[in-house]
C-alpha cells in the first residue's frame, strides 16, 4: 500500500458518516438545487455544500467497494488510488441522480454506480491506452477458450465459436497486448497516488475544502491519464521529480514531458475560469 493511499484512508476516516436522516435531508437539498434553472446565490451555496457533504460522507463506501477488487488490482499492477479515483467519479454521478423520496438508502443506490465506474476502469485502463469495454470483454472470452481447451485453438476455430472473424479477434488481442505492454503503472513501479486524491482531503472542518475537492476531481477527469501522471510526479509528492527524470521513467523526452505539463495546467486553469 502506497503512503499516499494510507494517508488518504486516514484522512477520510476523520470525516463523519451520514445518518439515514442526513442522507434524506442532504439528498433533497441537492435535488432542489439542481432542479432550479437559476438558483439564488444562497441556494447555490446551500446546494453545493449539501452535494459536497454527500460525496465526502460516502468516500469510505468507495474504498470498501474498491477493496473487493484487491486481488485484481494487484494482478494488473494498478495503483489503488487510480481505482479509487474512478470509484469516486461514480459516487459523484450517484449523488447527482439520487432521489431520496424513493425510500432506499444511498449506499444501496450509490454502490451500483461506484461498482460500474470501478469495473469500467479496470476493463479499460491499466496505463496509457484505453480499450473499449466490448473489445476487452471479447479478449477475455478468447483467453478463456484457449485456457479451457486441452489443445491449442486457432483464431479461426475460436471465431466460429464466438461468431467473430479471425481478423477481428487478432485486432482485439493485439490491442489487449499493447495495453499490457505499455502500462504506465508497470513502467514506474510503486508510485504515490494521483494528485486529485492525494491532496483533496485536509481538515474536514474547512468549509470550502469539500467543494474544492469536487472541483479538482471533475477538472482532473478532463486530463488524459498521461497528463495526470505527469502532474502527480511533478506536484503530488514532496520529492517531486524533474522533467528529465519523469521523461526517463515514462520513455519520453524532457521537451515532451514539459509540453504535457503545460497543456495539463492550462486545462486546469480553464476549468477554474469556467467556475468563476
Amino acid at each position: 500500500m502506497s503512503d499516499c493511499f494510507g494517508d488518504y484512508l486516514r484522512s477520510i476516516g476523520r470525516i463523519p458518516l451520514l445518518t439515514p436522516s442526513e442522507e434524506l435531508h442532504l439528498g433533497a437539498m441537492v435535488q432542489d438545487w439542481r432542479s432550479r434553472p437559476a438558483p439564488a446565490p444562497s441556494e447555490e451555496r446551500r446546494g453545493r455544500r449539501a452535494f459536497a457533504r454527500m460525496v465526502t460522507g460516502n468516500l469510505r463506501l468507495v474504498v470498501s467497494i474498491c477493496k473487493q477488487q484487491h486481488n485484481r488490482i494487484r494482478q494488473m499492477h494498478l495503483d489503488p488510488m487510480d481505482v479509487v479515483q474512478a470509484g469516486n467519479l461514480g459516487l459523484i454521478h450517484a449523488v447527482e441522480r439520487f432521489l431520496p423520496e424513493r425510500g432506499y438508502r444511498f449506499s444501496t443506490y450509490g454502490s451500483w454506480w461506484i461498482r460500474q465506474a470501478v469495473h469500467r476502469h479496470l476493463q479499460e485502463t491499466t496505463g496509457l491506452i484505453r480499450v473499449p469495454p466490448q473489445m476487452a470483454a471479447l479478449a477475455r472470452k478468447v483467453h478463456a477458450l484457449r485456457h479451457a481447451s486441452p489443445e491449442p485453438l486457432t483464431l479461426a476455430a475460436i471465431g466460429i465459436q464466438l461468431g467473430e472473424s479471425p481478423r477481428r479477434l487478432e485486432t482485439v488481442l493485439q490491442a489487449s497486448h499493447d495495453l499490457q505492454t505499455l502500462s504506465l503503472d508497470q513502467a514506474l513501479g510503486n508510485t504515490d497516488g494521483d494528485v486529485s486524491l492525494k491532496d483533496l482531503i485536509g481538515d474536514p472542518s474547512e468549509p470550502g475544502l469539500q467543494e474544492d475537492y469536487l472541483w479538482l476531481h471533475r477538472a482532473l477527469t478532463r486530463l488524459s491519464p498521461l497528463e495526470r501522471r505527469v502532474l502527480r510526479l511533478r506536484y503530488a509528492d514532496a520529492a517531486s521529480l524533474s522533467l528529465a527524470k519523469i521523461g526517463e521513467g515514462i520513455g519520453l523526452s524532457k521537451h515532451k514531458v514539459q509540453h504535457l505539463e503545460r497543456k495539463a495546467l492550462l486545462t486546469l486553469r480553464r476549468c477554474l475560469a469556467e467556475e468563476r
